[in-house]
């Protein structure tokens, strides 16, 4: 069974969209209440730098992922070999994410909602 190449295209599409919003929920949603916690062993300015880092890495994934679907006309080993490290990275940044967003369920009622645009 053979993938239409405009099938591959779209999926790349969704996935970019899919990272740019969760970059976007890190800035709108989650880095202002990091920078505001007050949690005693809390390191707010690190974990906010961190997380800037996690949105930028999330936007240029997208941007690459685009890239490889607008240029695209057959499926070729560079482009797949990239699809391979960016599937990696973002299996990375999943976890990261998933950590943070347990570790912030234990910094009391203020970071709740940071933690739970986390989990989403």
């Amino acid at each position: 069974m053979t993938v239409s190449m405009k099938s591959s295209r779209r999926s790349l599409f969704v996935g970019a969209a899919l990272l740019a919003a969760v970059a976007l929920v890190l800035v709108l949603g989650v880095i202002p209440p990091v920078k505001s916690d007050i949690f005693p062993l809390a390191t707010p300015q690190r974990a906010a730098a961190a997380f800037w880092i996690h949105a930028v890495l999330d936007i240029l994934a997208a941007i690459v992922l685009v890239s490889i679907s607008s240029r695209a006309t057959a499926r070729a080993r560079p482009s797949t070999a990239v699809l391979i490290v960016l599937a990696v990275l973002v299996l990375l940044l999943g976890a990261a994410i998933t950590d943070a967003a347990f570790a912030f369920r234990a910094h009391g009622p203020a970071m709740q909602s940071a933690s739970l645009l986390l989990f989403l």
